[in-house]
Order: structure tokens, then C-alpha cells, then sequence
């Protein structure tokens, strides 16, 4: 077989969500990098990898044994010689995240964990999943007796004792409009690129709310394109977190940004039309921008594929049968 290089990135993550990548192989293609989506249940079955540069996310939603996996495949293609963003291994699930950048200074708030006997010592909080981004379980609660409720009654519903978690309340309405404010940027690799703002009539900030942004907002938003004034924070808080790929979503309080979460498997197929233009131009740059960056990093590699070695016994785990890839 002819050893002839190409330039191919590698995006894994769980099977059920690789919606978040729909769109980028396009743009990657007319930057000469070939873009494709492998689920971690097709890798933990093959005998034979593709090389590539390896985007390693979705960390939140394997089980343990899945994970330290991860982690012996991120090593196994670093043995090789291939790039890989994002160690599992140093991934910290949000409680321990959150913990981390108020010990840091880098954030005002903090958590607490139910499961380890740890009780909210500031009010409001309200209660969460840790994994898999499933968002809040409660409204603001504002004292103990609120918060004991809340916790029986997400215990009653199903929920593990170890998967909830209270969160201290940090989030401010816009002065002008009254709404709330969810700002985001990715980080890959060296790059930070600034993300849409979400703007919602509630606290939660998740989907956004139409109608509720001032185009003097979106002005703001399209300026900061240019000179973020956030790339310093953003950027250390995924130092600190080990991390060079995803999106750190954060509020600002009291003039200062406040991290909320790195989702390592964010989505990227972004609608481009918007009634306002201005938000359109913005979302477009966002979107070329990604790929940009992630063509970037993407090196060019031998297309001979790489064997998986026989310590990698995860399929025999879980009953997979051996394939070529």
C-alpha cells in the first residue's frame, strides 16, 4: 500500500449525538481537511483505526468503564503519533469544575454535593443534574427546608443521589431589557472563538427567547468578533480545566464572567438566517471561524490505518464483536 499523507480530523463522541457536527465536514472539505464523525461504539469495535487528528469529547455521558477506555485510547493514538485534543482523563465532571474555579478566584459561586452529606451554605441555589446535560430540576430555592424538598422529590422521580448537585445562583438580568444573558466561547486548540449570546426571559438562559435582544445588542455581539474581551478568561479556565476543545457557556455578574459549564461536545451545525442581519453576519463568521480553527489543527498523516492493541479489550467487555474499520 502506497503511504500517501492526508489531512483528516476525527470527531468523537457518543452515538446518539452526533448532530453537533452536521454542516462542519462541508466547510472543513473546501479547507482540505476531511471531516468525519466516529461514535466511541464504533471505535471500542475495531481492529483497525483511521489516522487522523483526533477530537476526543462527550466525556459527561460514558460510564466509568467507558471512560477510563477513553483514556487508553487517547493514549494509544498519542504513542502514535497522532494529535489529539482533549485528554479524558482530565476531564472534571461539573461539580468538581465548578469546585476548582471558586477555589481559583475565578468564580464567585460554588456547589455542593447532596451525596457527600454537603448542604447549600448560600441561598438562592437550585437543584441539577451533573451528567449529561439535562439542565435544572427545581426553581431558585431559598432555604434548606426548599432545598431538602426539592432533593426528595427529584429522588422520587428517579434520579440518582449521586448525579444531583445544588448550584449557587449567579446570574443578573440585563439592565436595559430585563432579560438574561448566557455568553459562550470555543476553545480549539489555540484558538477562542467567541460564540452566540443567548438571551431569555428566565434565568436558566438555555434556548433563548425570540424577540428579546436589542440590535444594539447584536451590534455589541458582531464588535466583539473582532476584540474579544473575554479571550484571556476563556482561555484559562480551559488551561486550568485540561481541556483544548469545547465551549465554555458563562454569564457576566457585576461586570465579571462567571463559568458555568465546558460542554466538550457542543454544537456546531448553527442556523445561519436571523431576522436581524447584523446576528446573521455574526453567526456566519462563528461557523467559519470553527472550521477554520479546526482545520488548523488537523495534520497531515499517513493513510495507513493503525491497529488497535490487544490490551484494548473493551469489545470483549461489552460483548462487541472485533470489525475492520
Amino acid at each position: 500500500m502506497v503511504n500517501i499523507s492526508t489531512r483528516r480530523l476525527i470527531y468523537v463522541c457518543s452515538r446518539d449525538h452526533a448532530y453537533t457536527f452536521v454542516g462542519l465536514p462541508e466547510q472543513l472539505r473546501e479547507r482540505g481537511v476531511t471531516g468525519r464523525v466516529l461514535s466511541y461504539e464504533t471505535l471500542w469495535s475495531c481492529r483497525l483505526l483511521p489516522r487522523g487528528t483526533y477530537v476526543m469529547t462527550d466525556f459527561d455521558r460514558l460510564s466509568p468503564v467507558e471512560h477510563e477506555m477513553a483514556g487508553r485510547l487517547h493514549d494509544h493514538l498519542q504513542e502514535a503519533g497522532l494529535p489529539v485534543l482533549n485528554n479524558p482523563r482530565h476531564y472534571r465532571p461539573r461539580d468538581s469544575f465548578l469546585k476548582m474555579l471558586h477555589a481559583e478566584g475565578l468564580n464567585g459561586f460554588t456547589c455542593y454535593l447532596p451525596s457527600a452529606g454537603e448542604r447549600p451554605q448560600r441561598y438562592p441555589v437550585f437543584l441539577r443534574t451533573i451528567a449529561a446535560h439535562r439542565g435544572t430540576l427545581s426553581d431558585l430555592l431559598h432555604d434548606q427546608v426548599a432545598a431538602d424538598t426539592a432533593l426528595l422529590q427529584a429522588i422520587d422521580h428517579g434520579y440518582l443521589l449521586r448525579d444531583l448537585i445544588f448550584v449557587e445562583y449567579a446570574a443578573e438580568p440585563q439592565p436595559d431589557t430585563g432579560s438574561f444573558q448566557k455568553h459562550a466561547a470555543f476553545r480549539v486548540g489555540p484558538h477562542i472563538i467567541r460564540a452566540n449570546t443567548v438571551n431569555d426571559a428566565g434565568w436558566v438562559a438555555k434556548n433563548g427567547t425570540e424577540g428579546l435582544a436589542s440590535a444594539e445588542q447584536y451590534l455589541a455581539e458582531r464588535a466583539e468578533m473582532d476584540t474579544y474581551p473575554h479571550h484571556d478568561y476563556v482561555m484559562k479556565v480551559f488551561e486550568l480545566a485540561g481541556l483544548q476543545f469545547g465551549r465554555l457557556d458563562f454569564g457576566i455578574v457585576c461586570g465579571r464572567p462567571q463559568a458555568y459549564e465546558i460542554n466538550t461536545n457542543p454544537t456546531m451545525s448553527l442556523t445561519l438566517a436571523h431576522r436581524n442581519a447584523i446576528r446573521s453576519e455574526t453567526m456566519r463568521l462563528v461557523r467559519s471561524r470553527l472550521a477554520s480553527a479546526l482545520a488548523d489543527v488537523t495534520q497531515p498523516v499517513s493513510r495507513l490505518p493503525l491497529r488497535v492493541p490487544k490490551y484494548f479489550k473493551k469489545r470483549f467487555v461489552l460483548g462487541h464483536r472485533p470489525r475492520r474499520f
